[in-house]
C-alpha cells in the first residue's frame, strides 16, 4: 500500500483519472458506489446506500438493476460478432471504436446497483473497473485493445442474468447457491482481467514501428484473452442457466433464449481475421511493405528497406516528447536495427510477465486513491444531498463570501482574489481592534482605583475553549495575512483556477480547500501559494541543476564499457527539454523567506510531498512508463506543482544508477528505461501546455506572454517551435547565486564515487549487474546423467549449420544437446552458436529406421516460428535436420532451410573431423589423422600445454579482431577497415571449427569492444554518413550561431569538403576534433575555447618563427603565452623551441599540428603523435594531457585580419594560394583519376563486346557454312536431270537480266 509520509485531505480533481468526480463516476447525483475491490466486495456496509439509510430514501437496488437493463436493451444485445460482416473501415466499426468509453461508462453505472444486490461479484467488478478506468487515461489507444475492451464488455454483461435471483444465497434446484457456484468463477475471471490490462498495457507502450513488426506475435496473445473472456461468458450463462428456475413455461423460454445465446458465442470467429478490420490505413501500408520485402527480419536487415519503413511508419525521432533537435538528417539507423532485431527476439510471455508486476503496483495505487477519495467524500456528499445550493462550499470563510458577493455557480477568479483579500483584511482590522480594546479593559481591571475583592462565587468572564481556540489560530494566521494582497494575486488565482479558464466554480474552492494539508488554515494554506510555492519550486530548480552537474562529474569515472549507454543517456532529448524548463522558471528572491512563518510552512509543505511521492516512486519501482502512471505518482493535481519535485527525485536515482557505472558493468537498457521515465513526465508536460494553450487562445491574443506570466514562466521556453540551442544552455553555466559555500565547486574523485557505493543498494538496477559472461550449463546433458532414462536421442549433437546474415551467408558450428523430460513424454533440450543460445521443448517418436523428433523455438521474427525437424539414423549414429518457417514455401532453395548434418562428436574436437573430399581420397588416413588429432588435443589440454594456450590465444585474438572490424563494417560506423577476402575466409574458418561456447564469448568479447567504442550520438559523417566513433572532427567555421548544426567528419573523411544544409566546407577551415561524446553541457566552451587556443597558438608558432629567423635572438621578447612557459623573458633559440614541443615526443612540432583546448599550458601535438594515438610523456612538457581532450588543428600560422600587417597578410595570401593549388591539383589528378578509370571501363566494355562479336559471327559463319555444306550434299544426291534444270533455270534467269 501507498505510504503516506504527511496527513492531507485529498480533493477531487477534473484530470484525475481517479477522481470520485470524474467524468466516469457521477458523486454529485449519489450514484457512486464503492468501485474498487476492497470496498466493492464489503457490500452494502461500505455503499452509499448505507451511509445514508437513516436520512435518504434510496431505491431497491434489485429494482434499479431491471430498469437499468430495460433502459439499455440494446447496449447488452451488442457483440463484436456482429461486425465481422462489415469492412475494414465501414461505418459501424468506425462507431464501434468511438463508442467503447460511453459504453463502458454506463456498463460500470449498472454494475453499482448489481454490486449492492451480489456483493461476490466485486471481485470481478472491481478488477475491471481498475482496468478501465486506466485504459482511458491514456491519450491514445490502440485499436486493437479497443477490440479486446470490447470482448471484455461484453463478458461482463453476462453479469446481468444475476438480476433474476433475488438473493445470493438463494439455492437451486441442485441446493447450491449462486454465491457458491459462482464465487471461483468471478475470482479466476479478476485475475484473467488483471493479465488482460497488464498485456494491453505492455503492448500499447510499445512503438508504433515496434509493435508493427511484431504484429502477429502480439496479436495472437490478445486474441487468447479475447478467446479467455469468450470461455467466461459461456462459464457464467450455463452456471446461471442451470440455476435459475422461473416456472415451466418460462425456464423454458430461458433455456431457449440461453441456448441461441450459447450458439451465438460457439461461432468461431478467426480473431486475427477481426483485428485486420481494425487496422489503420498506415498499419495496412506497412504489412503490405514488409510482406513484399521477405518478412520483418529481410527488412530490418536491408538498410534501403529499413530506412523506408521508418518513412512509411511516422516514426522519425526516438524520442516521444515534443521539441526538434536541427534539420539534419539522423543517423540512428544501425540503432534501430539493433533494438528492432531485440524486439523481433523477445519473448512476449517474458515481456507480459515483467510488465505484470508494475502493473499490479499501479492498480494498487488507483485502488487505494479511488478508496480513499471515496471515503473522504462520503460525508460531505451526504451533506450535500440533505442541504440548499448556497450550502455547497465547504470552508465557512469562503462560504460567507461567496453568500454575500451573490456569486452563483462560477465567478471570475481575479474577483474571487480580490475578495478574498477584502475579507482577510477586513477581518484583521476587527482583530486588531478587538485586541486594542481587550488591552483597555485589561488595564482598566488591574487599576487601583477598581480593585476590589472578586467574590469567590462570581461568575467567570473567560471565553469557551472553542471560542478561545478560534482567536488563538486567527492570532497565528496573522502572518500569513501579509501575503494575501494584490501583489501575489497571479499566483493565488493560479492555485485555485485548475483549469485555467479565468473563472472560479464552487467544486474548484472545494478542491482548493481540501487539498490543504491537515491542521493548516486557509490563510496559511493561500500564503503558502502566494510565495511558499515558488520559493519551493526555486529550491529544487537548484537541485536539479546540481544533480546534473553532478552527473557530468561521475560521468569521466564510469566504465569505458558504460560510456556509451550513459552518454546517449545524457545527450537525450529529455536533458534538453529540463534545461528549457529550468531556465524558463523564475527563481524567487530568497530574501522574501525571512518569514520564519512561511519558511517553516514552506519546509513542511515541500518535504512532506517529496516524501509522498517518492514513496509512490517506490511502489512503481521508480519507473514512469506512461503519462498515466505519472499521474498515478503525483496523485491528482496539476502537473506544475509537483514537475520538479518528481525530476529531482528521479534524477536522484539516476545519479546512483551512473554511480553503480564506474565499478559495475550495466546492460545497455538499463539508461535507455531511466530515459524513458524522463519522457513520461516531459509528455505529461506536453499535455498541460496543450490544454493551457486551447484556453489561453480564447482569452488572450499573446499566448507566449500568457505562458510567461503563469506558474512563474514554467512553460514559457517549452511552448511552441522549440528547439535545441545548445548556445544558451546553462546546464553546464549555472551557478547558485545564493550558496557562498564553496564546497559545491570540489571536484568528484573516484575515489568519492566509490565511498559512496556501499550505500547504494544494487537492486535498484531493473536489469541487474553484467559483470559476468552468462555461460551455457550442459551438466544435464552428460553421459552419466542420461543412464535414468536410456534413448538414442539423448546427449550432445554437433554439425555445421548455415543462414544468411544480410546478403552473405554464414556457416557456423551449432551445438544441440537432447534429453528426455522425466515422464519421457516431452523431449528438452538446448542449443548453442557463436551468437546466440537457444532453449526448446519438443516431441521425438520411433520411426523406420530410426527416430524422428521435432522442437519450435521461441519466436523470433514478427511472429515466425522456427521449427526444426529431423531424424536420427540408427545405423549411421548421425541426425539430419533441417530448419522451416513460413517463408520456406516462397524462398526453399535459401542456405537457412538446407539440411545439415549433426554427429556424436564433441564440439571441441569437431575441428579434427575431415572434410567429405578427404575422406573419400583416404578414409584410412582421415580416420587416423582424426584420432591423433583428438588424442592430442585432449592430453595437451589436461597437462596445461603451453602449445594449447597459445593456440586458443592466437585464436580468440583473432576472432575478437575480425569479429570486431566486421561488426563495424555491419553497423555502419566509422572508421572502418574491411576484412580482406583472406581474413573473411579466416573468420569464417574460426566460426566453423571453434567450440560454440568459445566462439560465442569471443563474439560476446566483440560486442563487448564496440560497446566500448566512444560514440556521438545523433548523427553521422557528413560526407560518408556513417555513425561516427572514436574522433570526431567538427569545422569551426561551418557552425551555426546558436551552435545547433554544423559540419561533422570522421577521422577518415577529415580531408573532405562536404557542402550541405548551407554549409559549404574546405579543407582550409580550423577543425576541432574530439574523442569523447561533445554533450550540450560542454559544447558552448569547447567551441570558444578551441577558437581562443587557435589563435594563441598561430601567435606562438609566429613568435617563434620570428625569433628563430632573427640575427640577434637575445634580444627578443617572446609574446606571453599561456601558462608559465616563456612569460616576457628573452630565451634562447634553444628553450623558445622547446615551447612549442610535442607533448607525446618531445619534438618540435610544425604545421600541421594539433593544439589542445583543455590544457591550462600550451600543449602540442604533432601529426605523427596522432596518426599513432600516443599518450602524453609522462616527464614532457604537458604530462596532464589525455587522448580525451579536445584538440584544434593548426594548418598553418598565418593569420587574416583587420589586425594583421602587411606582411602577415602577404603570407597568409601566399598560403591560401599554396592551398588552393594543392587543392585545384588533387582535384585535376581526381578527374584524371575518374577518366582513366571511366576510360579504363569503357575499354573493356569495348573489347567485351568485340570479343561476343566476333564469337557470335564466328558461330553464325559457321551455321552459315554447314547449311550450304548440306544443301550441296542433297543437291549432288538428285539425278543429273535435275541438275540439267536447274542449271537451265539459272541460265534463263542471267539471259533476262
Amino acid at each position: 500500500m501507498m505510504h503516506a509520509p504527511a496527513k492531507r485531505t485529498q480533493a477531487p480533481s477534473k484530470r484525475s483519472p481517479l477522481s470520485a468526480s470524474s467524468e466516469f463516476f457521477d458523486l454529485e447525483r449519489s450514484e457512486q458506489s464503492a468501485l474498487s475491490p476492497s470496498i466493492f466486495s464489503a457490500g452494502g456496509n461500505n455503499s452509499l446506500a448505507t451511509r445514508t439509510e437513516k436520512g435518504l430514501a434510496l431505491a431497491d437496488p434489485l429494482t434499479e438493476v431491471h430498469e437499468f437493463c430495460e433502459a439499455n436493451t440494446e447496449l447488452l444485445g451488442t457483440r463484436c460478432y456482429d461486425l465481422i460482416e462489415h469492412g475494414a473501415g465501414s461505418k459501424p466499426i468506425e462507431e464501434a471504436i468511438q463508442s467503447v468509453n460511453e459504453k463502458g461508462k454506463a456498463i460500470v453505472k449498472g454494475l453499482q446497483a448489481l454490486g449492492q444486490v451480489h456483493p461476490f461479484v466485486g471481485v470481478a467488478v472491481g478488477a475491471f473497473v481498475l482496468v478501465v478506468t486506466m485504459d482511458m487515461t491514456r491519450r491514445e489507444n490502440d485499436r486493437k485493445v479497443v477490440v479486446v475492451r470490447m470482448k471484455m464488455q461484453e463478458m461482463i454483461m453476462v453479469f446481468f442474468e444475476l438480476r433474476h435471483v433475488k438473493s445470493s444465497s438463494d439455492r437451486g434446484s441442485d441446493g447450491i447457491t449462486v454465491l457458491d457456484r459462482l464465487l471461483p468463477v468471478m475470482q479466476q475471471i479478476a485475475k484473467d482481467i488483471k493479465a488482460c490490462g497488464s498485456a494491453c498495457d505492455a503492448y500499447v507502450k510499445k512503438g508504433f514501428l515496434m509493435k508493427t513488426v511484431k504484429a502477429g506475435t502480439y496479436e495472437n496473445r490478445l486474441s487468447e484473452f479475447c478467446n479467455v473472456f469468450d470461455d467466461h461468458r459461456r462459464t457464467v450463462e450455463l452456471a446461471m442457466s442451470v440455476h435459475i428456475s422461473l416456472g415451466v413455461d418460462a425456464a423454458n423460454d430461458k433455456l431457449d433464449d440461453q441456448h441461441h445465446r450459447l450458439k451465438d458465442i460457439e461461432r468461431k470467429i478467426d480473431m486475427l481475421a477481426f483485428f485486420r478490420k481494425f487496422d489503420t490505413p498506415r498499419e495496412k501500408d506497412i504489412h503490405r511493405f514488409i510482406d513484399s520485402h521477405g518478412g520483418a527480419k529481410a527488412c530490418i536487415s536491408n538498410d534501403e528497406a529499413l530506412e523506408e519503413l521508418v518513412l512509411r511508419s511516422g516514426e522519425l525521432s526516438v524520442a516521444r516528447i515534443s521539441g526538434k533537435d536541427t534539420g539534419r538528417k539522423s543517423n540512428d539507423l544501425p540503432q534501430l536495427r539493433k533494438r528492432l532485431f531485440k524486439e523481433l527476439q523477445e519473448d512476449v510471455d517474458e515481456l507480459f510477465s515483467r510488465n505484470m508486476v508494475l502493473f499490479e503496483r499501479k492498480l494498487e495505487m488507483q485502488n487505494k486513491q479511488l478508496t480513499d477519495a471515496l471515503h473522504q467524500e462520503s460525508s460531505h456528499i451526504i451533506s450535500t444531498l440533505l442541504s440548499g445550493a448556497h450550502d455547497r462550499i465547504i470552508d465557512p470563510d469562503l462560504q460567507k463570501i461567496w453568500k454575500d458577493m451573490g456569486w452563483k455557480g462560477s465567478v471570475k477568479a481575479r474577483h474571487f482574489v480580490l475578495a478574498l483579500h477584502d475579507y482577510y483584511t477586513d477581518r484583521a482590522n476587527q482583530q486588531q481592534s478587538a485586541r486594542r480594546f481587550t488591552s483597555s479593559v485589561d488595564r482598566l481591571s488591574t487599576s487601583p482605583l477598581s480593585s476590589s475583592p472578586k467574590s469567590p462565587s462570581r461568575p467567570s468572564s473567560a471565553k469557551s475553549p472553542s471560542t478561545a481556540m478560534t482567536f488563538k489560530q486567527r492570532q497565528d494566521d496573522q502572518w500569513a495575512l501579509a501575503y494575501i494582497n494584490a501583489a501575489y494575486v497571479q499566483p493565488i488565482l493560479e492555485a485555485v483556477d485548475d483549469d485555467g479558464t479565468g473563472f472560479v466554480s464552487v467544486k474548484e474552492v472545494n478542491t482548493f480547500v481540501e487539498s490543504r494539508p491537515e491542521g493548516w488554515s486557509l490563510p496559511t494554506w493561500i500564503a503558502f501559494w502566494a510565495v511558499g510555492w515558488q520559493a519551493s519550486i526555486s529550491k529544487y530548480k537548484g537541485q536539479i541543476y546540481t544533480l546534473i552537474q553532478t552527473m557530468f562529474q561521475v560521468l569521466e569515472h564510469v566504465l569505458p564499457s558504460n560510456r556509451r549507454a550513459i552518454d546517449e543517456y545524457l545527450f537525450h532529448a529529455s536533458f534538453w527539454r529540463i534545461e528549457l524548463l529550468l531556465r524558463s522558471t523564475r527563481s524567487i528572491n530568497f530574501k522574501v523567506m525571512t518569514d520564519p512563518d512561511l519558511a517553516r510552512f514552506t519546509e513542511a509543505y515541500s518535504t512532506a510531498e517529496e516524501e509522498r511521492i517518492d514513496a509512490n516512486l517506490k511502489d512503481v519501482a521508480y519507473e514512469l512508463d506512461t503519462p498515466a502512471t505519472v499521474s498515478l505518482v503525483t496523485g491528482e493535481g496539476r502537473i506544475e506543482r509537483y514537475i520538479f519535485p518528481l525530476l529531482y527525485l528521479l534524477l536522484k536515482r539516476h545519479l546512483k544508477v551512473l554511480k553503480l557505472a564506474c565499478q559495475h558493468v550495466l546492460d545497455t537498457e538499463e539508461l535507455a528505461s531511466l530515459n524513458e521515465s524522463l519522457v513520461s513526465a516531459l509528455l505529461s508536460v506536453d499535455d498541460r501546455i496543450q490544454n493551457l494553450e486551447a484556453v489561453f487562445k480564447q482569452t488572450h491574443l499573446d499566448v507566449q506572454g500568457r505562458f510567461g506570466n503563469f506558474a512563474f514562466g514554467l512553460f514559457q521556453l517549452s511552448y511552441g517551435d522549440i528547439r535545441r540551442v545548445p548556445i544558451q544552455n546553462t546546464l553546464g553555466t549555472w551557478a547558485d547565486e545564493d550558496d557562498n559555500t564553496a564546497s559545491g565547486n570540489e571536484p568528484l574523485t573516484l575515489d568519492t564515487i566509490k565511498s559512496s557505493l556501499k550505500y547504494i543498494p544494487r537492486d535498484i538496477l531493473k536489469y541487474g549487474i553484467q559483470d559476468a559472461f552468462q555461460a551455457t550449463n550442459y551438466y544435464e546433458f552428460e553421459p552419466h546423467r542420461l543412464r535414468s532414462c536410456p534413448n538414442p536421442i539423448q546427449g550432445t549433437w554437433t554439425g555445421h549449420c548455415s543462414r544468411k546474415d544480410g546478403e552473405e551467408s554464414v556457416t557456423f558450428l551449432l551445438r544441440i544437446s537432447f534429453r528426455l523430460s522425466p515422464d519421457r513424454k516431452t523431449l528438452l533440450g538446448k542449443g548453442e552458436d557463436y551468437a546466440s543460445t537457444f532453449n526448446f521443448a519438443g516431441t521425438t517418436c520411433r520411426g523406420r529406421g530410426g527416430y524422428e523428433f521435432t522442437f519450435a523455438l521461441t519466436d523470433d521474427d514478427g511472429g515466425l516460428c522456427r521449427t526444426c525437424t529431423g531424424t536420427l539414423s540408427m545405423g549411421s549414429d548421425t541426425i539430419t535436420a533441417a530448419w522451416s518457417d513460413r517463408r520456406k514455401k516462397d524462398n526453399p532453395d535459401e542456405v537457412d532451410y538446407l539440411p545439415f548434418t549433426l554427429r556424436r562428436t564433441p564440439p571441441y574436437l569437431y575441428r579434427y573431423r575431415p572434410t567429405p573430399h578427404e575422406f573419400s581420397e583416404d578414409p584410412v588416413r582421415s580416420r587416423w589423422a582424426f584420432a591423433c588429432n583428438a588424442v592430442l588435443h585432449e592430453v595437451q589440454a589436461k597437462m596445461w600445454s603451453r602449445e594449447f594456450f597459445e593456440r586458443r590465444f592466437g585464436d580468440r585474438k583473432r576472432f575478437v579482431e575480425l569479429s570486431t572490424r566486421d561488426l563495424i563494417v555491419s553497423m555502419g560506423l566509422t572508421p572502418q577497415n574491411p576484412l580482406s577476402s583472406a581474413e573473411k575466409q579466416e573468420l569464417d574458418f574460426l566460426r566453423r571449427d571453434l567450440d560454440p561456447s568459445e566462439a560465442r564469448f569471443y563474439h560476446a568479447l566483440a560486442t563487448f569492444e564496440i560497446q566500448k567504442l566512444p560514440w556521438h550520438p545523433a548523427w553521422g559523417c557528413d560526407w560518408c554518413e556513417r555513425r561516427i566513433t572514436k574522433c570526431r572532427i567538427m569545422c569551426l567555421e561551418c557552425i551555426a550561431d546558436d551552435l545547433s548544426d554544423n559540419i561533422d567528419l570522421c577521422s577518415v573523411c577529415m580531408d573532405k569538403m562536404p557542402t550541405k544544409r548551407g554549409f559549404s566546407h574546405d579543407v582550409s577551415h580550423a577543425m576541432v576534433k574530439v574523442e569523447q561524446t561533445l554533450h550540450d553541457f560542454h559544447f558552448s566552451r569547447v567551441v570558444e575555447g578551441a577558437k581562443s587556443a587557435l589563435e594563441r597558438a598561430k601567435g606562438l608558432l609566429r613568435n617563434v618563427e620570428a625569433a628563430s629567423r632573427s640575427e640577434d635572438p637575445s634580444s627578443f621578447v617572446l609574446m606571453s603565452p599561456r601558462g608559465s612557459r616563456g612569460s616576457g623573458s628573452s630565451k634562447d633559440p634553444a628553450d623558445i623551441k622547446d615551447l612549442i614541443a610535442c607533448a607525446c615526443c618531445s619534438k618540435t612540432v610544425t604545421t600541421p599540428c594539433w593544439a589542445c583546448v583543455i590544457c591550462t599550458r600550451d600543449t602540442f601535438v604533432c601529426h605523427e603523435c596522432d596518426l599513432k594515438r600516443l599518450p602524453a610523456l609522462a616527464n614532457g612538457p604537458s604530462p596532464g594531457h589525455t587522448q580525451a581532450h579536445a584538440l584544434v588543428r593548426i594548418r598553418d600560422s598565418s593569420i587574416a585580419g583587420q589586425n594583421a600587417s602587411t606582411e602577415e597578410k602577404l603570407a597568409a595570401l601566399q598560403q591560401r594560394l599554396v592551398n588552393l593549388e594543392h587543392k585545384v591539383a588533387d582535384g585535376l589528378s581526381a578527374i584524371d583519376n575518374k577518366v582513366e578509370e571511366r576510360l579504363a571501363r569503357l575499354e573493356a566494355k569495348m573489347e567485351h563486346r568485340f570479343s561476343t562479336f566476333e564469337e557470335t559471327a564466328e558461330r553464325r559463319f559457321d551455321t552459315l557454312e554447314a547449311l550450304l555444306r548440306m544443301v550441296a550434299a542433297q543437291t549432288s544426291a538428285l539425278p543429273s536431270i535435275y541438275g540439267q534444270v536447274v542449271r537451265d533455270h539459272v541460265q534463263s534467269i542471267y539471259v533476262k537480266r
